[in-house]
């Protein structure tokens, strides 16, 4: 659900960042419903993590804002259908971080995923010399990647701190803490954020309050899921699948979305169809 729901919230940013929105309004918005969901649930439920874990809860926030504020630049810069299979690299990170947190060396599985993986990306930012497009500026795909594989690591972090502490400290008492803490660090952003009137003055209001919302619906579930029952690699295997889900939505979907994919030629969507297959191919290697 998490996976789908990400390709579906990323195509209504992109298309408020296509409009003139900023990307870090997004993660602003984001971030504050997150934070404000998790404060009901609190009340709800009547009791949060202790004091002595908010520090770490804390830290566990920041790598979600970092993350998610690079995953809303690389879609700045770049098409959904590349930036979205990229993510899939995040399972990667994921699992050496597990290796490497747990005191095992990574199995040599990890490392034929890493080449198939770097194999993968090259192919999903791969386009012809000639190509140029039309109707919008043009879109530097190595820095699409290079922010998505940023974004990925972050939240890798965030995963991994996630299910080490937030399984022990208990999933509807540490969650809130994370999220809140979020939210608070959430408004250093303020100042450069647009406001609702230029929001809407750019036709940008819409897509972005639906995405926002998206994108905190498959946070919370992601979250719920590694929260409460760990197993950061296998859950990030399923994940990994919104890469597919995004090339095939921004193809079918792009004169919706205003995409740039509408003005791509066939062999570099096949291109990128046949990176995004590397990539999740990579991700199955690795869980195997």
């Amino acid at each position: 659900m998490s996976s789908v729901t990400f390709a579906l919230g990323m195509l209504f940013i992109s298309l408020a960042i296509q409009r003139g929105i900023k990307p870090w309004t997004g993660t602003f918005y984001s971030n504050l419903c997150l934070g404000v969901v998790w404060v009901v649930i609190a009340l709800v439920n009547g009791e949060i993590a202790p004091i002595s874990q908010w520090p770490r809860a804390a830290i566990v926030g920041l790598l979600f804002l970092l993350g998610q504020l690079l995953t809303y630049m690389a879609f700045r810069f770049g098409d959904v259908s590349v930036a979205t299979p990229v993510f899939g690299v995040k399972i990667l990170f994921v699992a050496v971080l597990s290796s490497i947190t747990g005191g095992s060396p990574a199995p040599p599985a990890i490392w034929l995923s890493a080449f198939a993986a770097t194999c993968g990306v090259m192919l999903v930012q791969w386009r012809p010399r000639n190509v140029v497009q039309q109707h919008r500026r043009h879109k530097s795909t190595t820095l699409t990647v290079l922010l998505a594989m940023a974004a990925a690591l972050s939240l890798s972090g965030f995963d991994i701190l996630l299910q080490n502490w937030g399984v022990a400290s208990g999933t509807w008492r540490f969650l809130p803490i994370v999220f809140v803490s979020a939210a608070l660090l959430n408004c250093l952003l303020i100042p450069w954020i647009d406001r609702l009137s230029t929001l809407r003055e750019l036709g940008g209001l819409r897509p972005m309050l639906i995405g926002c919302l998206l994108m905190a619906v498959q946070a919370m579930g992601m979250s719920v899921t590694l929260a409460s029952f760990g197993d950061a690699t296998r859950v990030n295997v399923v994940y990994a699948l919104r890469g597919l889900w995004a090339l095939g939505l921004a193809w079918w979907l792009a004169k919706h979305f205003e995409g740039g994919e509408q003005y791509l030629p066939r062999t570099v969507m096949l291109s990128r169809a046949a990176g995004a297959l590397l990539l999740t191919g990579a991700v199955i290697l690795a869980l195997l």
